[in-house]
């Protein structure tokens, strides 16, 4: 995670933000297409954490840096 937000503080904030949405509600990120893998993105940070998840469980698949939009 250090080579994609280099700010710790950041990137820890993240982490600990998308896990207590995750843990309460999986479906508030975004299913790709009709697979079992879902993304939310970062708001502060420039990454997209992918996971699945079943009845009891949400498992992170992978932590990407993502471009920032462009307003």
């Amino acid at each position: 995670m250090a080579r994609i937000v280099p700010s710790v503080q950041r990137a820890d904030e993240f982490m600990e933000g998308a896990e207590q949405i995750l843990s309460r509600t999986p479906e508030a990120g975004y299913q790709i297409d009709d697979s079992n893998v879902w993304f939310i993105g970062g708001h502060t940070v420039d990454v997209a954490l992918y996971y699945t998840f079943d009845a009891d469980h949400v498992y992170f698949l992978s932590v990407e840096k993502v471009a920032p939009p462009q307003f």
